[in-house]
């Protein structure tokens, strides 16, 4: 399967319906027009010889044009390299040299990687768009090309250390059916959508065009103008990252966001403090869900089944979650370990070095590096990361326990603990302190 074809069967279902509008300047693509728009990029790509398998990076901003020309990318067979705006040129050629990128598409006004080749698309949503060749005949290990891959992800901020993770269509399209028996989008859904594309679209934005769902693409993300955009719009679903939903709810009383059914805060973990003002302020509980890179979105906390807010929730349909001890025994509830994945969704491999996820898991499971446990009603709680823990003198704790104490203080905008060599007690905790200046 391709994903695109999860577009075009939308537009067989929605023509008519908007599929994506800018908020800020009300332009509007309907649902046929985006898969037009997809097939004509598509269609561009393939005129320039692109082939199965070939890895192509996407460099574009986030708005309307990046949603066509990422389905029309995956629709022309190539594997999509997100090459995220806010790169900058040297994290974008560790990226090229780590893939092996074969081609570049990217917008009018981007620094894109120099090659050889340049074409330019004419006329449509992505008017202007330039594909050029970065090392055309450039070939990944064969087992690659079994592998139907769709993407080959980078965690945010840390290119330089982490690895291409490589999704196939089929995991990709596990991991949108997964969520959505959870989160349940339909074609009556609008979403205020505020996060970068480049690091998101591989789920989020598939599922909400799987259901139908009017995306709302709002590129302003200070509070007051996210507030305004909800009141306005009346989107059903809120789908952010702590840091907007902190700075809302410092806005201060306001009347109920009644519009909003679920609200799901992700890309980092958020705190109990700022889920309760949020829900305090607009009268709309958080929710939240674990996200891996490697495995989706395999435990989703809605905010609404009477969990406690610490958690992020039970496995959702078609994972398994485990907590597991040091020698790989699954513990009980309540007992501390590393946290295993096992399901559909999972990743197929890493790219770079290259390594099959078969080669990775541990007796079935994928070993995240969390710390958490699992409560009586079935409830994931993390904990930290394996290679965080700070041990004092034989005792072990994990800073963002600290941290989250720390930031409660008036005045702290956000604290990071780490540790220290101590010759008598092994390690000592330190803390940094960002002061809000308001």
């Amino acid at each position: 399967m391709n994903l695109a074809d999860l577009l075009h069967a939308s537009a067989e279902r929605y023509a008519a319906r908007r599929a994506l509008t800018d908020v800020r300047s009300g332009r509007s693509l309907s649902y046929g027009q985006l898969a037009r728009e997809a097939q004509r990029v598509a269609a561009f790509l393939k005129a320039q010889g692109v082939e199965t398998g070939q890895r192509i990076g996407l460099l574009a901003p986030n708005d309307l044009a990046y949603v066509p020309a990422a389905f029309g990318l995956l629709a022309a067979g190539g594997c999509l390299v997100p090459l995220a705006s806010n790169l900058t040129p040297t994290e974008i050629a560790e990226i090229v040299r780590e893939v092996q990128l074969n081609g570049c598409l990217a917008w009018p006004g981007a620094d894109a990687p120099p090659g050889a080749g340049h074409a330019v698309l004419e006329g449509g949503e992505c008017a202007n768009f330039t594909f050029a060749w970065l090392d055309r005949d450039a070939r990944s290990p064969d087992e690659f090309y079994s592998l139907d891959p769709a993407f080959i992800r980078f965690t945010s901020g840390t290119t330089a250390r982490s690895k291409g993770v490589v999704l196939s269509h089929a995991a990709t399209a596990a991991r949108v059916e997964a969520s959505d028996r959870v989160l349940r989008f339909s074609e009556e859904d609008r979403i205020l959508w505020v996060l970068p594309l480049a690091y998101h679209f591989a789920v989020t934005i598939v599922a909400y065009v799987r259901a139908g769902a009017h995306i709302l693409l709002c590129p302003d993300t200070l509070p007051k103008a996210m507030v305004d955009a909800i009141r306005r719009l009346s989107p059903s679903v809120l789908y952010a990252a702590p840091l907007h939903f902190e700075r809302m709810a410092n806005l201060g009383p306001s009347a109920r966001l009644s519009s909003i059914r679920v609200t799901l805060s992700t890309a980092a973990p958020i705190s109990p403090a700022v889920m309760e003002r949020f829900e305090s302020v607009y009268g709309v509980p958080v929710g939240q869900a674990y996200g891996i890179i490697e495995a989706g979105l395999p435990c989703i906390n809605l905010g609404t089944e009477g969990l406690p807010v610490t958690s992020v929730g039970r496995p959702v349909p078609g994972y398994d979650i485990a907590v597991l001890a040091d020698d790989g025994t699954r513990l009980p509830p309540d007992q501390l370990g590393e946290i295993g994945v096992r399901g559909d969704g999972l990743f197929s491999a890493y790219y770079a070095p290259w390594r099959r996820r078969e080669l990775i898991m541990s007796n079935g499971w994928f070993l995240t590096g969390d710390l958490g446990l699992l409560d009586k009603a079935g409830a994931l709680h993390l904990k930290g990361r394996k290679k965080t823990v700070i041990f004092v003198a034989g005792l072990k704790f994990f800073p963002e326990e600290v941290e989250d104490c720390i930031n409660q203080f008036p005045g702290v905008k956000e604290s990071r603990v780490f540790s220290r060599p101590h010759a008598r007690v092994g390690e000592v905790p330190c803390a940094e302190v960002v002061l809000d200046p308001r």
